[in-house]
């Protein structure tokens, strides 16, 4: 503890030590209320209601696949995971995100070990609130999204959360790999590479599970329930694409704005359509989120997906090839290892990591959700309207 202080007193300014001093709290609750999975089954073991039985489900699961991951993937896995915190909420952190009006450039944070991301992660919702009311205030579009786990690095061993436990078996095992995957390789201030790197690993982890467990028709079958997102994810790809072409344009600031409402709007409309023909209901409550902060968000996680695809690919499906070949990416220079990733994620290839392993599989309707308003960006940006 002592440490700690001496590097809040570094970094100085009393609203970046209480920022610190609020997540070593609650990451040391966390830490604090850890209990070993075998000890948590074993309370379980009499008990016949639904709740014990997924969450004793999950956790027997949660062994099988951290071997998987050991002994398939490669990945180190340690004493991470092998205990349980029951939580009170339905998130362990909410993450916030900001960009301005008019750019979909993330506004970043800085810190000591992961360098700048572009977000900033709160243990409790009323002060991540607070904080996007001061960015919103300051000018900034916002989101705030919950999430259902995060990864220390390594630096401790992280447990399974209630948050993720009620998951479905492939959802369950992809985030499980996803964050023992940023223990594996994290590039200090390169977001995008860090969180594009695990969401591929975890998306072709849950391929190989189901493979490894001789049951290939229950992945055909995750694909087919992740196929709903994963033209969400297409359309708002298309709605990102649109709206840098707005930004980077040489009209004035204000057809810029009226541009970008027309934009909005135009998915908007396509989300509600597709919820009230083909999709799910839930792509209306997407609707809200529309926004360059959200759709900034959504770029991190997924957009080198297609890069680490490829990279795959020209290794054979060896994990060990691949993860060589990561390494050699990550003793680049940010320049060079962005132009990488660039010719890996070769013209034409579709932006959207998501989607792209479903786009193949999918038999459940069209690979995307059809919006003529954003058809080849659906907007002349030389003049508004």
């Amino acid at each position: 503890m002592p440490a700690l202080l001496a590097v809040l007193l570094l970094l100085g300014g009393c609203e970046t030590i209480g920022y610190y001093a609020h997540v070593s709290s609650g990451q040391l609750g966390l830490l604090a209320a850890r209990e070993p999975v075998e000890d948590v089954l074993a309370s379980l073991e009499n008990r016949t209601d639904e709740a014990a039985l997924v969450l004793a489900d999950r956790l027997r699961l949660s062994t099988r696949v951290l071997a998987f991951a050991e002994e398939t993937i490669g990945l180190e896995t340690g004493d991470r995971y092998r205990s349980f915190v029951e939580l009170d909420r339905n998130a362990v952190v909410w993450n916030l995100f900001a960009a301005p009006e008019l750019s979909l450039s993330a506004y970043t944070w800085c810190y000591p070990v992961a360098g700048c991301v572009p977000y900033r992660g709160f243990f409790d919702f009323n002060r991540a609130e607070r904080a996007r009311a001061r960015m919103a205030a300051a000018g900034y579009e916002t989101h705030l999204g919950g999430v259902l786990a995060f990864s220390t690095l390594g630096w401790f061993d992280d447990p399974l959360l209630s948050t993720f436990t009620e998951l479905s078996e492939g959802e369950f095992v992809e985030l499980l790999i996803h964050e023992l995957a940023h223990s594996r390789v994290w590039i200090r201030g390169d977001a995008e590479f860090n969180e594009s790197f695990a969401s591929f690993v975890g998306r072709q982890g849950v391929e190989g599970w189901f493979i490894a467990e001789g049951r290939p028709e229950a992945f055909q079958a995750y694909l087919r329930e992740e196929a709903a997102w994963a033209r969400a994810q297409d359309l708002l790809g298309r709605t990102r694409s649109a709206l840098e072409s707005v930004f980077t344009s040489d009209v004035p600031d204000a057809d810029k704005r009226s541009l970008k409402a027309q934009v909005l709007d135009g998915a908007a409309a396509c989300l509600e359509a597709a919820a009230a023909d083909t999709g799910p209901v839930w792509y209306v409550d997407l609707i809200p989120r529309l926004n360059n902060a959200y759709l900034a968000s959504l770029a991190t996680y997924a957009d080198r997906m297609p890069a680490f695809a490829a990279l795959f690919r020209d290794a054979d499906g060896d994990w060990a090839r691949f993860f060589d070949e990561v390494d050699e990416l990550s003793r680049l220079d940010a320049e060079e290892r962005s132009s990488r990733l660039d010719e890996l994620q070769r013209p034409g290839e579709k932006r959207s990591g998501e989607q792209e392993v479903t786009a193949e599989r999918d038999d459940q309707g069209a690979d995307e959700i059809q919006c003529e308003a954003l058809a080849g960006h659906g907007f002349d940006t030389e003049s508004p309207g």
